[in-house]
């Protein structure tokens, strides 16, 4: 007799590796002659970036780029001077075997950095990064959904699981030249040029994803204007937008689109009349596409034969809901203050996020972590100087449906900084701070992935009769029932008129044997 299964492909995607990186940064620097001799350092910008990564075989490799910005004076001037280096760094991390369809995260922060000028014209600096690596991969496993033949009968549940999942990457550069204008003097070094991004949105086509989004792009730099010096800053937004490649995707995707700023660079040029007031501002974005597409069925849970001794075995697979956005902002306030020094002048404030953790609950998650912010103020005799404050946080993100079972993968980031002087020596800061990526509900379900019959063990029968009475209990089971007895489970419940598995009261049940 012929027998025959139908399968359903489950799919889910698995974390295969999670780990940490460190590396050590290093710097001996000797300044140039035409550079003025160190007599204060004022200040050290250290900013990591992910320049490029790849998966060859069962290793993902990656470039590190580490842009460092010293900012200092010199003795007989208060004007501050900046130095720029950028260290590049290669790693290797070991995944174990080769991954059929990567979903790759590589997100470095800046652990701690030291600078110090050994003389007037040599810096020493050192510091370390950590780089949190987190690699995805989709299993895909079989589970059965019908069978034919054999006079098996199966129990089925209904299951809405992930069919397919589709993953694309591609780095994006966007350039834009941007004006000053009359109020702002022109740019002498540029201190810092920070882009995050603000906002992403998506829309699929046959076959591909169209990207879009808008970086905020915040600039400190340095003028120097006859016997006018001192710190200036510059807001401006860059749109973006890309196609992607993404093979199969239709209007039957949930789709979602993860966008990260690899670096971000500003050059300065002249309007034509000598003066630096023309920002060229160039960024790198790394764009990752998420297209899921779910399904509805039924999916075997236990089996048996009316006819033949029959054995299956069980595999317990991951069931995960559609990945739903997470875009949220909230508020942090610190107070840092600069003890008895009087504040002459607040230059610019920059706030950062490390060691964040996020823990789901009933209502939410909780996003917890610490933030940094550091001032570059003057005294009241022009001295430049800065201060710097560290401050656990604590941030609830409202969510309908979350659980234990969600898992977060998330980015936290400021989104923007502001500062407020409130006394001679006290600066409060403000800092919008983002919340963003996905959010993943799973479960495990336990299905029946193969069948065996054994067709020399019939089931013997007693072909005196054909319908048998039995006395069930409420709350039993048609389908413990129908098992016990080896007959079909949907012949009882016609034979009784039932509208359920479960039996909401005692009775007495005809039992047809088939």
């Amino acid at each position: 007799m012929d027998f025959k299964l139908n399968k359903e492909e489950i799919c889910a995607l698995d974390i295969i590796l999670d780990t940490k990186q460190e590396q050590s940064v290093e710097l001996d620097y000797v300044l140039p002659d035409y550079y003025a001799e160190i007599f204060r350092i004022c200040k050290c910008i250290v900013v990591p970036r992910i320049a490029s990564y790849s998966i060859n075989g069962d290793k993902l490799m990656y470039d590190i780029s580490v842009l460092v910005r010293i900012l200092y004076c010199s003795e007989d001037s208060n004007a501050v001077k900046v130095i720029e280096q950028k260290l590049m760094y290669s790693k290797t991390a070991d995944i174990g075997f080769v991954p059929s369809d990567p979903d790759v995260s590589i997100i470095p922060h800046m652990d701690y950095v030291n600078c110090r000028a050994v003389n007037q014209r040599r810096i020493d600096l050192r510091g370390a990064v950590t780089i949190n690596i987190k690699l995805s991969d989709i299993s895909r496993r079989e589970l059965i959904s019908d069978a034919f033949g054999m006079d098996i009968q199966l129990k089925k549940v209904p299951v809405t699981y992930p069919v397919n999942r589709l993953f694309a990457s591609k780095l994006l550069t966007v350039t834009d030249e941007f004006e000053l204008g009359m109020s702002k003097p022109s740019i002498d070094s540029i201190i810092s040029c920070d882009a995050v991004v603000a906002s992403t949105d998506k829309k699929v086509i046959a076959n591909k994803m169209v990207a879009k989004g808008e970086l905020n792009v915040n600039m400190l730099y340095t003028f120097n204007e006859g016997e006018s010096s001192g710190i200036e800053s510059m807001q401006f937004t860059m749109p973006f937008s890309q196609i992607i490649e993404l093979e199969g995707v239709d209007e039957r995707y949930d789709c979602f689109v993860d966008a990260d700023v690899m670096s971000c660079e500003i050059e300065p040029h002249s309007d034509g009349e000598g003066n630096s007031k023309i920002a060229e501002c160039k960024a790198v974005i790394s764009l990752k596409c998420h297209a899921c597409r779910t399904a509805s069925v039924e999916l075997a849970v236990d089996e048996y034969s009316s006819a033949y001794k029959t054995s299956h075995s069980l595999a317990d697979v991951k069931i995960e809901s559609v990945p739903q956005p997470v875009n949220y902002s909230g508020m942090l306030k610190m107070m840092v203050n600069t003890g008895e020094d009087s504040i002459g002048n607040v230059y610019f404030a920059k706030c950062s996020i490390k060691n964040y953790s996020v823990s789901p609950d009933s209502n939410g998650a909780s996003v917890n972590g610490t933030v940094i912010c550091s001032v570059l103020v003057c005294g009241e005799d022009g001295t430049p100087y800065s201060v710097e404050k560290e401050e656990a946080f604590s941030i609830f993100v409202p969510m309908d449906n979350a659980s234990e079972n969600c898992v977060f993968d998330v980015k936290v980031y400021p989104l923007s900084c502001s500062y407020t002087m409130v006394s001679d020596n006290e600066v409060e800061i403000k800092t919008d701070i983002k919340v963003s990526g996905t959010v993943c509900c799973t479960e495990y379900f336990s299905g029946i992935d193969s069948i065996s019959v054994d067709e020399a063990s019939a089931v013997e029968r007693n072909k005196a009769c054909a319908l048998k009475l039995y006395f069930a209990d409420a709350g039993e089971s048609v389908w413990e029932i129908s098992k016990h007895y080896r007959t079909s489970p949907d012949a009882v419940i016609n034979e009784n008129d039932l509208d359920s598995d479960t039996l909401a009261d005692s009775r007495m049940l005809i039992i047809p044997i088939i």
